[in-house]
């Protein structure tokens, strides 16, 4: 990669007003992709393009990829980040619950990559990054709902990328472990007070160093990875659960 590899690319990247979304929607800027950033609130950082769409609302989810492509002119690059994680353990577990979590984390997802088809489809370098999770191939407790909309999130990018193959669209996916974000704040907090040593790498992760990694997957230099399921959790999964016993 170079500094300035995606001059003249056009990015949407979802759930980008803080933590990963924010960060790789200014990795993007800075690698000079124009970039339009969707969250609810509307906000996004110096050089980008801000729209406010709750990805849940079905109507507001259809006209996300209208909206952007008249501002951005095109898409070459769609990152799927926005999602909610809540943990609710069995007796807590509603239908309402069940449902907010599918239709942010796995129906929207899935939705806007079904929209952003045919921009994407005349692009020359075509990709689609899913924000997974940890939590998807290792739930924890009380991620009974989340984690299965993380795995269903799985299915979904190896699915797409054997469909989009034919019009040169790539679909990866990125699974953090446990990030230093707004929405991990609690988690964070508690790991910190605990003292407990969570991965090999011994603390948690930043945003920018999951963007650095959804910034390689959309460029020129990303071209031979498809249908990829890439762990950035500083070791968290490689940790035996009787590791910390010997």
């Amino acid at each position: 990669m170079t500094a300035r590899d995606l001059v003249g690319y056009r990015a949407v990247v979802t759930g980008a007003s803080a933590g990963i979304g924010a960060g790789i929607a200014a990795r993007l800027r800075a690698a000079g992709a124009d970039v339009m950033s969707i969250s609810r609130s509307g906000v996004a950082g110096d050089g980008a393009h801000g729209m406010a769409a709750d990805l849940s609302d079905p109507t507001q989810l259809d006209d996300v990829v209208d909206r952007a492509l008249t501002e951005l002119g095109g898409l070459d690059i769609l990152v799927n980040n926005a999602g909610l994680a809540e943990w609710r353990e069995l007796d807590e577990i509603d239908r309402d619950y069940f449902d907010q979590l599918m239709a942010l984390n796995v129906w929207a997802p899935l939705r806007l990559s079904q929209l952003a088809r045919p921009a994407l489809a005349e692009s020359t370098n075509a990709s689609i990054t899913m924000i997974g999770s940890l939590d998807g191939t290792r739930p924890s407790p009380g991620a009974a709902v989340y984690g299965a909309t993380k795995a269903g999130l799985a299915a979904i990018t190896t699915t797409l990328a054997k469909e989009l193959a034919g019009d040169d669209i790539r679909v990866n996916q990125v699974n953090p472990g446990l990030i230093e974000t707004p929405m991990a704040a609690d988690a964070v907090a508690h790991v910190s007070e605990s003292g407990r040593r969570i991965n090999l790498v011994g603390r948690v992760g930043q945003p920018d160093e999951i963007a650095g990694l959804v910034h390689y997957l959309v460029s020129p230099s990303g071209r031979f990875v498809n249908a990829a399921q890439m762990l950035v959790d500083g070791g968290a999964l490689a940790m035996g659960p009787f590791d910390d016993l010997t």
